[in-house]
């Protein structure tokens, strides 16, 4: 939290993404035409009197589900102030003048007393990979001749994963905070739990053609959404969920490997209203590759 720790870069890492993408184009800060600030040097009157229009990245709003203008505003201006909790291990993440974020992760892995199944699997899995590496690169020093090139890889494949453990992780996970939220007595005015699914194990998609008639066309009516990853936005069992706590939660802010969705809760039964069809969700088949390579090359004196 308030300290570099393990935990801390995490959490701050996760915060960062979502900032990034609200005041960052094509990797640079947003600047706007007059005076040419950015969320970096903006002061707060000139964020505050409509300059922050000009500093967020409008591709963003495509991430925001049930805001209007006001909300918009208020996201922006919590992105930019929220603070890191300088009581290390407590009670919210971050906080700010109104409210905390509160962040926490999940996973669509079984998991045990000792945690995510998937969290254990690829942890022993770097693990051995930085051992034989080391052993690969002292072999490779010793027997690599000049003007060569070697590689060499290793693939970590996913084990078993499904949308029952995603919910089932879901919702022990927003309880335990939940209750770690009616012992805060700090501000929460507005309050967000930022959720980070970074596993890629599941995707959706729509079921549009559940009573179609095969091979029955569609002329050029809109196609069935497909992701390769798991969307908060889309997933109506989860949503409902949510929306029991839009008392104590203003905000999810949900981030994932593709991107991140910011969801107003109060607004999610119009969100509902926008999705007639159910999403299938299902397990991918997912491998990570860690590839290591080295080229040997003689120096020539001329």
């Amino acid at each position: 939290m308030g300290q570099t720790t393990q935990r801390g870069i995490k959490e701050q890492n996760c915060l960062d993404l979502v900032k990034r993408g609200f005041f960052w184009r094509d990797d640079v800060p947003c600047e706007e035409p007059f005076g040419h600030r950015t969320i970096l040097n903006v002061t707060d009157d000139e964020f505050n009197n409509g300059l922050w229009q000009w500093l967020v990245n409008h591709e963003c709003y495509k991430s925001c589900f049930g805001l209007l203008e006001d909300d918009r505003f208020e996201i922006a201006s919590i992105l930019r102030t929220a603070k890191p909790n300088e009581r290390l291990s407590e009670f919210p993440d971050f906080i700010f003048r109104k409210g905390f974020i509160e962040h926490f992760q999940i996973t669509s892995s079984k998991t045990t007393r000792k945690g995510a199944e998937h969290k254990k699997d690829e942890q022993a899995f770097k693990s051995a990979v930085q051992k034989e590496q080391e052993e690969v690169r002292k072999q490779w020093e010793h027997e690599m001749e000049c003007n060569t090139l070697r590689s060499t890889s290793w693939t970590f494949e996913y084990g078993a994963h499904s949308y029952e453990d995603l919910k089932k992780s879901f919702q022990d996970s927003w309880e335990k905070h939940l209750q770690s939220l009616e012992k805060y007595n700090g501000t929460k005015e507005i309050g967000i739990f930022m959720i980070e699914y970074d596993e890629s194990a599941l995707g959706m998609i729509e079921c549009v053609y559940t009573d179609w008639i095969n091979g029955m066309s569609q002329g050029d009516m809109r196609k069935q959404e497909d992701f390769k990853n798991y969307r908060l936005s889309r997933d109506k069992k989860i949503l409902n969920y949510i929306y029991q706590f839009k008392d104590k939660i203003r905000y999810v802010i949900y981030v994932y490997r593709d991107g991140f969705e910011i969801i107003r809760t109060d607004n999610i039964p119009y969100l509902l209203k926008l999705m007639p069809w159910d999403y299938m969700i299902y397990p991918m088949i997912v491998q990570e590759r860690q590839t290591m390579s080295c080229i040997r090359w003689e120096m020539k004196n001329e």
